[in-house]
């Protein structure tokens, strides 16, 4: 018993420092993602800059992931991964998680102050950044982030409806959140799609283990990068296996969410089962990550998709926005190459 606990405390504690995917398996989806794109999304998705700017920014998380700041630890690390197996001592499944995130961390607040027996031992003296207690939050952070790449998208619409030279930088700044909000979507949707990223198993099997899968650490590692890496897993080798899919509900893809990682859930034990056979190597082994890779990429062109036509502004949008911004251009400062003031401000009068 004390074995087992002293795994379960190493392996939760461990979480923080996971990756899901190397840099080049995030960009591989991401690339993937925009190629399934419908026509009628803006032209400048088409363009070879854009799209590698926001297949190097779906990383970002990763950076953040790597600060050694407890507060950011505190804030991002759950958000890369979910332990579906763990949503059970709190009284909760997949299908009765709240799509709120602190409806959803007060239901197991509540749970632990009133079933505290229902609980797995939790360490706190080891949570140095206090994120450990809860099974993760990678289904919020999608939905947060889809609906705020919604926001960008209405945003930048609006603004190419008002046609306004004036408002270039603002019209480019636009574009800018737009991608940066895509790129930011593709990690956590990238996440998700490896199956140790669903599971209280994601550093090695924890707990009974009567089919003798392996206890070893470096397993995440191993599937993240060095298994695409020998598969020779690219865009080039994946893009015949695409299939641009999946439906979703375009105003709420919450229920469609859980679908997707029910899909990559289902992969824990047949991804343990081929490490253990020795056949992760193998065509099987490729076959199982190369599924992996084009959900992600088919999953999060959906929600790219479902995200631009559900951001279509209304007129009363418009005129609420250009309320709102309160844009005067003739009181906006001006400045010279070397960001001094254009038109010196004048000396204040005196008596």
């Amino acid at each position: 018993m004390r074995r087992y606990l002293l795994s379960f405390a190493a392996s939760f504690c461990s979480c923080a420092s996971v990756l899901a995917w190397s840099a080049h398996g995030h960009r591989t989806i991401t690339y993937l993602a925009l190629e399934g794109l419908p026509s009628d999304m803006p032209a400048w998705l088409r363009d070879q800059s854009a799209r590698n700017r926001i297949a190097e920014q779906s990383n970002e998380p990763d950076r953040w992931r790597g600060s050694t700041t407890p507060e950011l630890a505190h804030e991002n690390g759950p958000d890369h991964y979910i332990d579906i197996e763990d949503l059970t001592q709190f009284g909760l499944t997949l299908e009765t998680v709240s799509p709120f995130r602190y409806e959803y961390l007060r239901d197991m607040a509540v749970a632990v102050a009133v079933h505290p027996e229902n609980l797995k031992p939790y360490d706190a003296a080891n949570d140095k950044d206090k994120s450990k207690q809860w099974p993760g939050f990678v289904l919020h952070e999608i939905a947060e982030h889809y609906n705020k790449l919604r926001i960008s998208f209405n945003t930048y619409r609006i603004l190419e409806s008002l046609n306004d030279p004036a408002r270039k930088d603002q019209l480019e700044l636009a574009r800018q959140n737009c991608m940066y909000e895509m790129g930011i979507l593709s990690h956590f949707v990238g996440d998700t799609a490896q199956p140790l990223h669903t599971t209280t198993h994601h550093h090695g099997w924890i707990g009974d283990n009567p089919r003798g899968y392996t206890t070893d650490r470096g397993i995440h590692a191993y599937i993240d990068g060095t298994i695409v890496d020998y598969h020779k897993l690219t865009v080039d080798s994946l893009r015949p296996l695409m299939k641009y899919d999946i439906k979703l509900d375009a105003e709420n893809p919450w229920n469609d969410t859980i679908t997707y990682l029910k899909r990559s859930f289902a992969e824990v034990e047949p991804l343990y089962i081929l490490e253990r056979d020795k056949t992760l190597t193998r065509e099987e082994g490729k076959k199982l990550i190369s599924e992996r890779l084009t959900d992600a990429g088919a999953m999060l062109s959906a929600l790219y998709a479902g995200a631009w036509s559900s951001s279509k502004p209304t007129e009363r949008e418009v005129q609420a926005w250009v309320r709102y911004n309160n844009f005067a251009p003739e009181s906006l400062p001006s400045y010279t190459a070397d960001g001094s003031p254009a038109v010196p401000t004048p000396a204040p009068a005196t008596k």
